[in-house]
């Protein structure tokens, strides 16, 4: 199902230039500006501050890294190789809780790695890396299109649907994860509100999210974050909708911190439900907890707000996780392309993989 709503572009590569082109999602909602380079390291930059976030569109930004790394890359054949290798591994540790990032940088050198040992020359690698990387994009917004189909089933008229941080568009690509059960649902008349938490420390409930389906028409109210518990019970919260960065095989989920105090809350409220939304490639079948590193950002970002007011004094520290843990016994149901997997979820994940009909998607 495709709709009509308005077509956010997070990341795109420009042919003529062979550059990669990006929304700066961190000057949202006071300015829509793109940027383009064709640096790997400023790409990388762009990683750290988040101008480009939200782990499937993380994942189109590495598999784009690597084909504008090849497509600069000088020198011999295995020059070229080692370059690109080289940037690879460096995009890879700019952020190491959302797995699709090294998802998307290495299908697509594995592909390139794959065609050199065949003897590809080096012209034909260069347009198999851009393609490969373009089907990464194309096939992440189609999942979207997909998780909304799945996900709109669990929506009803007279909902409140309450979400954190941001996983729509601008995150994830076509209509997002987390947004597209409410995109798909609203597309096919069912009326509904969404209560957006702001999502500090760099608030991107209220700048992206609410940015996001007020452009759409979906009437959207944000709340500060410490605001959740009461506005859960006093205003009759139904739903809750997030997304994920990671998904082991057990259904822990890792995703933007607050993510998990919500879970709890949901799970006290008992009527409310706890959602989350994500493509299969964010589900890491290698790694356990142990293996996971969450991210520690700079205590800048909670001391002074979007870079500009100050808000504690200089001497006081400040602990700013990323990501948290939601145990998946928290967890309503996990929402895929694939469809929609319960508790247990290794189980049941496996399951919508081994389903012959999902075969090879």
């Amino acid at each position: 199902m495709k709709t009509n709503f308005s077509k956010i572009v997070p990341i795109s590569w420009l042919d003529d230039s062979k550059e990669i082109r990006w929304l700066d999602n961190t000057k949202i909602p006071l300015e829509t500006s793109y940027e383009s380079t064709n640096d790997p390291s400023r790409l990388a930059l762009a990683i750290k501050r988040l101008e480009i976030r939200g782990a499937p569109v993380l994942g189109e930004a590495g598999a784009y890294g690597v084909a504008l790394a090849i497509n600069i890359a000088k020198g011999s054949q295995s020059e070229v190789m080692d370059y690109t290798n080289k940037i690879a591994e460096m995009l890879s540790n700019t952020r190491p809780t959302a797995v699709n990032l090294s998802w998307g940088i290495n299908h697509v050198l594995n592909e390139v790695n794959n065609a050199y040992k065949r003897g590809i020359d080096i012209d034909e690698l260069r347009k198999l890396a851009i393609l490969t990387a373009k089907r990464v994009q194309s096939d992440n917004i189609e999942a979207t299109y997909k998780i909304g189909e799945y996900g709109k089933s669990l929506i009803e008229n007279g909902d409140v649907i309450m979400t954190v941080c941001n996983a729509g568009a601008l995150a994830c690509d076509g209509i997002g994860t987390a947004t597209a059960p409410l995109r798909a649902a609203w597309a096919e008349g069912k009326k509904f509100e969404v209560i957006a938490t702001e999502t500090r420390p760099l608030l991107q409930g209220s700048r992206l999210t609410a940015w996001e389906l007020n452009v759409d028409g979906i009437p959207t109210r944000v709340i500060t974050d410490n605001a959740a518990a009461h506005i859960m019970e006093r205003n009759g919260v139904t739903k809750i909708f997030a997304g994920a960065d990671r998904i082991l095989s057990n259904g822990i989920v890792y995703n933007k911190i607050g993510t998990f105090g919500l879970s709890i809350l949901a799970h006290y409220f008992k009527n409310v439900g706890f959602y989350v939304c994500a493509p299969t490639s964010t589900i890491d079948f290698k790694s356990m907890e142990s293996d996971v590193k969450i991210e520690q950002r700079h205590e800048s970002e909670v001391k002074v707000v979007m870079g500009k007011v100050k808000i504690a004094p200089d001497s006081v520290g400040a602990i700013n996780p990323a990501f948290d843990r939601t145990p998946p016994e928290l967890i309503s149901s996990i929402i895929t392309e694939l469809g929609i997997a319960r508790y247990p979820y290794t189980n049941s994940i496996l399951k919508l993989l081994s389903n012959p009909k999902n075969m090879g998607k």
